[in-house]
């Protein structure tokens, strides 16, 4: 069997391990046999570890584990593994800095070289930066966060950030296939999300379109439920195979709901404008849908910018429709205002047309004789009654008199006070002009009339 034959078979194996034996449906019959003879089972129905391809291929595996030492890198401990590899938390002894490192769990592979290729091609702030490569292993940005699958386990993104990792994820890929890559396995599990916004992981799947020669012949490659419907059958794929399933992934943000493998997401939950972008997405025919990754961005940066909608089924958004409500809200308010105001004034005319009147007679004394000046406050408890009044010499003070005592006396320091006066809340301090300014010291002195 040639190198070439062998590591199409090795591919497809790592996929099936990963992904289950369903990815080798539409795989060539020849390659389907192999993969399947080392896809031994147990009693349980469960596919076996790599003992048996081990068994197969002359595999030089690295043994790593927590203290280890890989190269200039300290091995802290496990992150994840999957069917291509581990993950490991490790820090770069040189620089001081943390970071994630994969280790291929075979040898290092046409499939592993690929995957360092690629992601060394790129170079954005939404997509996991390769910072080196060893024998079999490849030393990666170690994000911190959780991916965006974890975070769907706690049900559907706001509207704002869908938008907004839907907009950055469409960026990284329109990155990506400027520099002739495509991902190929898009899914919430490849995207971890940040304080920052979402970047984009694993480009295991990724596919070079300037190095034909590694791609396996007739292989079903990606995730059952995010691919594209040319992807399902084993056909070519290039950049609109990732626009599809950004589609799928824009679905699942926005409703919590994963769709079924080959099946159209619901959209009626969506507004019209969100279901637009996602329909052009999912076109069946590669031709129908949004052409580049650019395109999606920008049309999801447009209904960012628009502001919020109503839904297909006519529901505002809760924003708009408080502002819409507003004024209504308030000329409502208005007018029942006035209806009370006018009910009050009606109701009121007649009772005081109806009720007994009220009168309040202040005699003065006529030894000194007085003069009343404009100046009237009662107190707020209705207990005392403070007024202006000028003596025989002619100068203005406040006098005081209680409502039950006929008794009156002026009050020190209210000399020159004006025609206003007025009472403190609390009934305890009187205020009053002299000559345009406040009577300070009748403020500054406080006199509790319920003492004096």
């Amino acid at each position: 069997m040639t190198p070439e034959r062998w590591h199409q078979i090795e591919d497809l194996y790592h996929l099936a391990c990963d992904q289950g034996a369903g990815v080798l449906a539409n795989a060539d019959p020849e390659l389907r046999r192999k993969v399947q003879e080392l896809l031994a089972q147990n009693s349980g129905g469960k596919l076996l570890d790599h003992a048996a391809f081990d068994r197969m291929a002359d595999s030089t595996r690295t043994q790593v584990s927590a203290g280890a030492q890989l190269g200039p890198y300290k091995i802290e401990g496990l992150l994840g593994q999957g069917g291509m590899g581990q993950v490991f938390r490790a820090v770069d002894t040189r620089l001081g800095r943390t970071v994630a490192i994969k280790v291929a769990q075979e040898r290092f592979t046409d499939r592993f070289d690929r995957e360092a290729r690629a992601i060394a091609a790129l170079n954005h702030p939404n997509i996991c930066t390769l910072h080196d490569v060893g024998p079999d292993y490849l030393v990666m940005e170690l994000v911190d966060g959780e991916t965006l699958a974890a975070r769907l386990k706690r049900g559907r993104l706001p509207m704002e950030q869908t938008i907004q990792y839907g907009a950055q994820i469409a960026s990284a890929l329109s990155a990506a296939h400027a520099k002739g890559i495509i991902h190929r396995d898009l899914k919430p599990g490849n995207v971890m999300v940040t304080k920052a916004g979402v970047k984009v992981l694993d480009f295991g799947l990724a596919k070079s379109t300037l190095d034909e020669t590694l791609t396996v012949a007739n292989a079903v490659m990606g995730t059952p439920g995010y691919m594209a419907p040319e992807q399902r059958e084993g056909k070519p794929c290039d950049a609109r195979t990732d626009i599809y399933t950004l589609g799928l992934v824009l679905s699942e943000m926005a409703t919590g709901t994963r769709a079924q493998p080959g099946e159209q997401p619901r959209l009626d939950s969506l507004s019209a404008k969100l279901a637009h972008v996602v329909k052009a997405c999912l076109a069946e025919d590669p031709d129908n849908r949004l052409q580049s990754a650019q395109d999606v961005k920008l049309e999801l940066e447009w209904i960012r910018d628009a502001g919020p909608e109503r839904s297909e089924r006519g529901q505002a958004a809760p924003a708009a429709l408080w502002r819409r409500a507003l004024p209504w809200g308030l000329l409502g308010v208005t007018a029942l205002g006035f209806a009370v105001f006018a009910w009050w004034r009606e109701t009121g005319m007649k009772n005081a047309v109806s009720a007994e009147p009220v009168r309040l007679q202040i005699a003065l004394p006529q030894k000194p004789p007085l003069q009343l000046t404009r100046a009237l406050a009662l107190s707020p408890d209705g207990r005392q009654l403070a007024f202006g009044a000028s003596g025989a010499d002619g100068i203005p003070r406040i006098y005081l008199r209680a409502m039950d005592s006929l008794e009156m006396r002026p009050l020190p320091g209210t000399e020159s006070a004006g025609s206003l006066l007025f009472w403190k809340p609390d009934g305890r301090f009187i205020a009053f002009d002299s000559g345009g300014k406040l009577g300070k010291n009748i403020l500054d002195t406080p006199i509790d009339f319920r003492h004096t």
